[in-house]
This record gives structure tokens, sequence and C-alpha cells, in this order.
């Protein structure tokens, strides 16, 4: 395998390890540093992929003259080269999905079944109840417009609401945990 060869299968894969790992590096913690390495890894990587391909081309311009072209291997590392593209997309359609909506998580950690729980902001009136003692539920929203982001639930005959957030908009996300207790309930920010 020729140096220009290996130059480019290096140049191909370089980009798709680097953007896996910070990618899933920042589903893990969400530090904001990594999504502008996930950025500049975008950047970089096009420039790497001309790079991979130049030497490709040169690569097979060489082998044709020798008379030992590899059309396999050619499309295989061209496949390589590619393959970064639809990866960097999916990658950032996840990370923006994720950055823009407004997660919460509410747990019953009380002996009693939660009836209702429903989440009520700009756009948003969703019902994730009942839930049962010890279990959770999950709701992923995006809100529309400008607001505060509430809910109102009912455990027994016993009627309760609080803030989730202050401020909503559309475009911005965020991560809020509730827990209902015996005596009440704690909304704690998962988020930074």
């Amino acid at each position: 395998m020729s140096r220009l060869l290996k130059c480019s299968i290096a140049l191909g894969a370089s980009p798709l390890i680097i953007g896996t790992l910070i990618y899933f590096a920042w589903r893990l913690t969400r530090w904001r540093w990594l999504e502008m390495m996930g950025l500049m890894t975008i950047l970089i990587g096009l420039i790497v992929f001309l790079v991979g391909a130049v030497c490709l081309i040169l690569h097979l311009k060489s082998e044709s003259r020798t008379g030992r072209t590899s059309p396999l291997n050619a499309l295989l590392v061209g496949g390589l080269l590619f393959a970064n593209f639809p990866l960097a997309a999916v990658y950032t359609a996840s990370a923006i999905d994720i950055s823009t909506r407004f997660t919460v998580r509410v747990y019953n950690d009380s002996y009693l079944p939660i009836k209702s729980f429903v989440i009520l902001g700009p756009g948003i009136q969703t019902e994730i109840g009942p839930i049962a003692p010890g279990k959770k539920a999950v709701q992923h929203n995006y809100p529309t417009t400008d607001g505060s982001l509430r809910f109102t639930a009912q455990q027994q005959k016993i009627n309760f609401e609080g803030e989730l957030e202050g401020y909503v908009t559309n475009g911005t996300g965020g991560d809020k945990t509730v827990r209902i207790k015996e005596n009440g309930y704690l909304i704690k920010d998962n988020l930074r």
C-alpha cells in the first residue's frame, strides 16, 4: 500500500474518530467547550477531506502509470472520506435537537400514585401522568414562544403546582428534574 493511500485513509478516519469521540463525550457531559470542538472538527474536517481527496487522486494517477490500479481500494478509501459528511450532519442535527429541547423528568418518590402531571408553557400542554410510586416519566418539550414553564399535578385528592423555569423561548433548552415526595416536591436543574 502506497504512502499516498495510507495518508488518504488516515485523513478520512481521523475526523470520523475525533468527531465521534467529541459527540459522545458531549452527550455525557454537556460541556460547552465540546460544542466548540465539534464545530472546529467540522471546519478542519473539510480541509482534511480535500487533502485526503488530493492524496487519493495522486495515488490513482501513480497506480495508473504503473498499471497496478485497484479500483476497490480507491472506492473504499473514497467512501471513507465521504462518510464524514453524513456522520457530521447526523451529529449536528442531534446536537441541535438536544440543545433546543427542554427535558422534564418526574420521579415519584412517594408511596402514592401521581394521578396527573401536566407541563404547561408557551405552546406546551402535555400530560405525562399517571406515574406509579417509585417510577419516573420523561418528556421532551419544545417551547414555541416566550413565557414560563410550569406544571400542575394531582396526587390522590391533593392538587399542587410549581414553576419549572421562569423564562423559556423557542430554541432554548433546559433540563429539570421534579421529585415528588411525601410532603411536597423538589425541583433540580440538571444542566451546567
